[in-house]
This record gives C-alpha cells, structure tokens and sequence, in this order.
C-alpha cells in the first residue's frame, strides 16, 4: 500500500509520504500486486467555485487502488469540497473525475461510500428506513430495497435494531 498526504496549507499542494512500514517497504521493492498499479481516481485541472468563492483548485491527482491518501490543512481550505467533488455530490467548475475509468460528474459512482462529517440519519425514520432512503429515492424495486437493507442490517451487526429510531 502506497500512503501519501495531500497537504493544502497556505494554499498550495503538496504530498508527503509518511514513514514507511515494513509492508510499504516490501511493496515498493515490487512485491505489491498488479492491481496495485492501477489508476482508481484522476482529478485533472479541477476547480470548485461557488459564485465568486473560489473554494478548490485547480487540483491534479493520481490515485492508485489500495493507495492510503489522506487531505490535511486548515479550515476552509477546500479538504471537504474536493472530497465532495470527487465522490460526485458537487460537481467541479472545470476539470475532470474520474473513478475508475468512469467521469465522475454530480452523481456518486457505484463503489464510492460516503460518510458525512455530521449525523446524517433522519430521527423520524427506523434504522431500517434510514438505510434504504436512498434506494427508495432512487426509484429501486421495494423486493430489492428489502434485501439490500437486511443484507446491509446483517452485514453491520443491526437487525436487532432494524426497528429502533437513531436516538434509541
């Protein structure tokens, strides 16, 4: 695995890799998988403005599958904004995403989760309906909603709390 850290302090961009553990080691010295090679996400040229705010950019990255990356810097730096960009819920003013070969552009790509900063669960719904609120709106079959929600339940270790509010 390839660790680096994006720091955007003072405006500009820089990358560090941190000390190297002994996997990081053997993988540089060409142990690491195929896979390992390959591009997962480019941002090229990319910009987010918010009217006259220029809030990001323009950014270019590289990231390879199972690369470790982190963003540091202060607050109101642009971290969330280009995370926002690049898992697809802003869309840049100019540049390009891509995730895995795919343009990322205003919609979040099969195989990118995201996990908001503050609690987003709705305190009216069950867990149950919390976890399906997106496949509902996005118009999925209510069988399919069924079955991903138990199997997402199953897979968290929260059946027995498919009935509970978030506050309970």
């Amino acid at each position: 695995m390839t660790v680096r850290a994006l720091n955007t302090t003072g405006g500009g961009v820089t990358y560090a890799s941190p000390p190297m553990s002994p996997t990081d080691t053997r993988e540089r010295a060409g142990t690491a998988t195929a896979a390992a090679d390959t591009t997962a996400i480019v941002l090229s040229a990319v910009t987010r403005s918010y009217g006259p705010i220029h809030a990001l950019g323009p950014i270019d990255l590289q990231l390879k599958t199972n690369e470790f990356f982190s963003v540091v810097g202060p607050s109101g730096c642009g971290k969330s904004t280009m995370l926002d960009v690049l898992a697809g819920l802003n869309r840049p003013t100019s540049g390009e995403v891509l995730f895995e070969g795919k343009r990322v552009d205003g919609q979040v790509p099969d195989g990118i989760g995201v996990v908001f900063q503050d609690d987003a669960s709705f305190p009216w719904l069950t867990v149950e309906r919390n976890i399906g609120f997106g496949l509902r709106r996005k118009g999925v079959s209510p069988q399919e909603i069924k079955e991903r929600v138990q199997r997402a339940l199953e897979f968290m270790g929260l059946t027995a709390f498919a009935n509970a509010h978030p506050s309970q």
